[in-house]
């Protein structure tokens, strides 16, 4: 962030190079910072602002020592430690960037950069509360200021809380009402909260001032294509120049083709769509520095390790022993079989709370990693430490807000389907409902949705690499079960979205629960939940419909190279 110098200073070369630097000329800026230094190499304005210079150019090390010799001079500037943290920052050594943070709000606090700062990292960190304490303290300090607004905003629609960045973009805009990026956070979360005319509204007064704004098409888009208008959806997309974008504003546009053509039943047009938003998705993956092999290593590394003989090996447990608990549910299954419209399904009853896509299992996962490694721990476990894993587990449902004296608690994470070993080994009363749709469908579906990347869904980006990840996930799965008593209800979506009472009669039985009227109207469900964190939130919040059945066999041509692969799992779910 650029902030003001250190001390007033009537030079015009200093002047004009910060001037420079907000304007984005950096190589310019660099120049004039170059030649101050050699009049003036100790003068902390000019220190000050050859580190921003690095800093902006990728150069946080350097940044650091330039800032850091800054400070020495003047050790009580409130803005010289903010830039120094985020130096740290830059380099992942969050401690050090949190101190710096700390020390510039003592120092004063009532310099606003420090909380937008500081409540970015704390968003990197999943530090929720901190977060929005922090950007709440930069609208409180700075009102007029959009940024607050913006960044307390993203946090909320990213947490799944719609409603509240609703609220705050709306804030926002009473404060500046023509700011186009909080229209376009308002159409973003009014289109998560299902309103779809008010998202449509919001997003054409976006594009009246910015016509060609990646985002705010995307959310027209979306919208269009779900009120029935995919064709001239399509040709207002089509229009746009998406070669000229940089990596993310292709991915959008490209993505919302896709989606739009597989809409029109145009396959050919769609694929290639979908091939260009993950290519798009591929560049940023490259810049992000997320390791995917990371995640197929852990699948491997559980697959190899869960034998016969190793889990014959277990200290043996008796359930007596255990600190008695409700039986946990999860819902696990490859991702895009179904899980959100079965988590609708079931959430709409009155004795169950689904949790929606938090990590509560993960805390879990770590403490066995730390006292033994994972998995290796799981085989020496004494009674003791699973009765505190146990506590751990509940502890972690009870701060996610569920209730579990009082209702089935079901963890809905599909991906925990690789965690079904630790599970097993801490809740031997555990009970899974596992999603399954045609292994084609899943495989393909993945492909085509546009996920947040990280190292699981970076294997989504290509056919190749999902199918092996199919293979990966359900070949251990299917090891769990040959090797544990596990206590499983399948739900087929081709089932639940033809007769859903039927295809949950399994689920519903495991649970101990009579169907509910309620459950019937999973839209109503939805549309009152308000705030669905994944992907398909778009399509549980519509009617029950089968298009998406069977799509495998509209893109067949371009599925040939991993038919093959998913042959196994086709025949073994019972499916064509």
């Amino acid at each position: 962030m650029t902030q003001k110098t250190a001390a007033a200073t009537p030079q015009d070369m200093l002047r004009e190079a910060f001037q420079l630097f907000d304007q984005g000329k950096i190589h310019e800026a660099a120049k004039l910072a170059e030649a101050l230094r050699q009049q003036a190499p100790n003068h902390p304005d000019v220190l000050h602002l050859m580190g921003l210079i690095c800093l902006k150019s990728g150069n946080p090390q350097e940044a650091e020592k330039l800032i850091g010799l800054a400070i020495s001079i003047l050790p009580d500037k409130a803005f010289l430690r903010v830039n120094l943290a985020n130096a740290f920052r830059q380099q992942g050594k969050s401690a050090d960037a949190r101190a710096a943070y700390n020390k510039a709000a003592a120092l004063d606090p009532d310099f606003a950069g420090t909380y937008l700062n500081r409540g970015t990292l704390n968003a990197e960190e999943g530090e929720a509360e901190a977060c929005i304490k922090d950007f709440e303290a930069f609208i409180r300090l700075t009102p007029h200021d959009p940024q607050g607004y913006l960044h307390l905003g993203q946090f909320q629609l990213a947490q799944g809380d719609f409603a509240e960045a609703r609220a705050t973009y709306e804030a926002g805009l009473e404060k500046r009402p023509d700011g186009p990026m909080l229209l376009l956070g308002l159409a973003n979360s009014l289109e998560r909260l299902g309103d779809l005319d008010g998202a449509l509204h919001a997003a054409e007064k976006v594009l009246e001032r910015m016509p060609d704004l990646p985002g705010a098409l995307r959310i027209w888009s979306s919208v269009k294509r779900r009120q029935g208008s995919a064709a001239e959806a399509r040709d207002r997309l089509e229009r746009v120049s998406v070669g000229k974008l940089p990596p993310g504003g292709r991915r959008l546009i490209h993505g919302e083709l896709a989606q739009v053509y597989d809409r029109l039943n145009e396959a050919a047009d769609a694929f290639d769509h979908f091939v260009a938003q993950n290519d798009a998705a591929a560049e940023q993956l490259t810049e992000s520095g997320i390791d995917k092999s990371s995640y197929m290593t852990q699948v491997t590394d559980l697959k190899e390790a869960f034998t016969s003989d190793w889990v014959r090996s277990w200290t043996q447990v008796k359930p007596g022993d255990l600190d008695p608990v409700a039986a946990p549910v999860f819902l696990v299954g490859f991702p895009r079989s179904g899980t959100t419209l079965l988590d609708q399904f079931l959430d709409a009853h009155s004795q169950i709370d689904v949790v929606e896509e938090l990590p509560v299992l993960l805390p879990v996962r770590d403490a066995v990693k730390a006292s033994g490694g994972y998995p290796e721990g799981l085989a020496a476990l004494s009674v003791g430490k699973i009765n505190e894993l146990r506590r751990l587990y509940m502890s972690e449902l009870e701060q996610a807000g569920c209730d579990i004296s009082a209702k089935t608690v079901i963890n809905k994470l599909p991906l925990n389907i690789i965690h079904v070993g630790l599970i097993a080994r801490v809740f031997p009363e555990a009970k899974f409902i596992l999603a399954l749709r045609h292994p084609a469908d899943a495989v393909l579906s993945c492909f085509m949705q546009d996920f947040q990347l990280n190292a699981s869904m970076a294997h989504f980006l290509t056919l190749k690499d999902s199918a092996a990840l199919y293979d990966a996930v359900m070949s251990l799965w299917g090891q769990y079960r040959d090797l544990l008593s596990l206590n499983v209800a399948e739900v087929r979506y081709e089932n639940l979205i033809a007769e859903p009472k039927a295809a949950l009669s399994e689920a519903m039985s495991l649970l101990e629960l009579a169907w509910e009227e309620g459950q019937s109207d999973h839209v109503a469900h939805a549309q009152a939940r308000g705030s669905i964190r994944t992907p398909s939130y778009g399509q549980v919040t519509q009617p029950l419909y089968d298009r998406a059945a069977d799509r495998w066999r509209r893109y067949e041509t371009h599925l040939d190279g991993i038919l093959p692969r998913l042959a196994p799992f086709v025949g073994e779910f019972g499916y064509d």
